[in-house]
């Protein structure tokens, strides 16, 4: 069974890790229109009460969405060729229960997940993704591809496309400063701007800009990521005439490792970057990579053996050659923190750099939905790495526990989410790093 959490691509938005899917069009057998969807099972069946034109879905309507002849889940707004587009209500997870073999995200491994209550997103929806920014802010929002061709998929979820691109909200007037944000794994930017809907309209109102690159995959800042996101700052510094000096850097989960290791190869280097970050923080991101490894192995050796710990695995004998035992120097230079290392491995590189990383310490919360301990969480390189910073004599590098703040932007609980960041307070600390 399928079921629903691959209906729409933001879904499936802030899972850790994933594999690319493929998606085409479903029909309605009753008036022979379609839509799009992502992943395409043979026990899914749709009813689409609402226009049709070049018989896809157009103009509102409801559409109802079946696994196995049960409606899981209800979208009720525009569609535009046989896609959500323009405001919308989505309701879904009505208590049902999925079982069989889960790949991505949430659901790992093989087993059976009994869903809890009812689930809704309501607000703009665009191409399919749930993208809820304000009506003013979402005319000022721009798009903006990059003339790189995503050859080894460092962006997917996009179906074949080898586009690359970020989307930019730049204040009107003298710009003080850019936030970068950069997506999780498998996260969509569209997901990253809803998320942090309150931070990017504060950043717009205090003349901040704000970018997002469509960067979702990848363990390791490899060269193909740093020359992604080196055009991706190039081309928003000359487009939009953003100050180079005045750039700060977030990300969530993978993206977060991916801000920080950055800005630490812009600090060793900077004739590697087009920028050197002023500030960066860490949305509960990993820091070393070494670590990382040992919890795949073990989640991987297990039974069941979890398909993310073997997709991670994959992805460290493919970019770093294999188990740290035996390339350790390649995990050292891939982490932004190295536990084994008396000087912190790349840490030391930000001895003098405001750095916040933030995490959602609830340790019973994973032993009661995810079976784990503490020992599978990123708070404990992440702790050591802030500890190791102060020791060097940065003050500014703070470990911030925002514990009970962490839920989805669909309203379920889970501290692993972008909302453990208060944007006030995020906004006035970036604020004073850029002054």
């Amino acid at each position: 069974m399928k079921y629903l959490f691959i209906f729409f691509t933001f879904l499936s938005s802030l899972t850790l890790f994933a594999q690319q899917q493929t998606g085409g069009f479903v029909k309605d057998k009753k008036t022979g229109c379609r839509i799009w969807n992502e992943n395409i099972s043979p026990e899914d069946s749709i009813s689409w009460a609402g226009g049709c034109k070049n018989k896809m879905a157009d103009g509102f309507g409801t559409l109802s969405w079946y696994d196995e002849g049960q409606m899981v889940a209800q979208y009720i707004g525009m569609m535009q060729k046989g896609i959500p587009n323009g405001p919308g209500k989505y309701n879904y997870d009505n208590g049902h229960t999925a079982e069989g073999n889960f790949v991505n995200g949430e659901l790992n491994g093989y087993g059976k997940y009994v869903i809890g209550p009812g689930r809704q997103l309501e607000g703009n929806f665009a191409n399919g993704k749930f993208l809820n920014l304000d009506t003013s802010h979402l005319k000022k929002l721009q798009r903006r591809v990059i003339p790189i061709q995503d050859s080894t998929n460092i962006y997917v979820g996009d179906g074949y496309s080898n586009e690359l691109f970020y989307y930019a909200l730049v204040p009107l007037g003298m710009i003080k400063g850019t936030l970068v944000l950069l997506p999780g794994t498998w996260e969509s930017p569209e997901n990253v701007l809803s998320s942090n809907r309150q931070l990017v309209e504060l950043a717009w109102k205090k003349n901040i800009a704000v970018i997002v690159p469509s960067l979702n995959q990848r363990l390791t800042l490899n060269q193909v990521v740093l020359d992604f996101l080196n055009g991706v700052f190039k081309d928003a510094t000359d487009h939009y005439k953003l100050p180079k000096d005045k750039f700060v850097m977030g990300g969530f989960s993978m993206g977060g490792l991916m801000s920080v290791r950055y800005t630490e190869m812009a600090l060793e280097d900077s004739s590697k970057t087009v920028i050197v970050p002023k500030a960066v923080y860490s949305v509960d991101g990993p820091a070393d990579l070494e670590s990382l490894y040992r919890n795949f192995q073990i989640k991987a050796e297990g039974s069941p053996p979890y398909s993310e710990a073997r997709y991670g695995l994959m992805e460290f004998d493919r970019y770093l050659g294999g188990p740290p035992d035996s390339f350790h120097l390649q995990y050292v230079y891939y982490s932004i923190y190295s536990h084994r290392e008396k000087n912190g491995g790349n840490a030391r590189f930000l001895e003098h750099t405001p750095i916040r990383i933030y995490t959602d310490v609830d340790p019973n919360w994973w032993i009661t939905n995810r079976k784990v301990d503490m020992y599978d969480l990123n708070a404990l390189d992440q702790s050591a790495m802030i500890l190791h910073l102060n020791k060097l004599g940065n003050r500014k590098a703070e470990f911030i526990n925002a514990f009970g703040k962490g839920y989805r932007i669909e309203g379920n609980r889970h501290p692993h989410s972008w909302s453990i960041v208060d944007a006030e307070d995020c906004i006035k600390w970036i604020q004073d790093c850029l002054e």
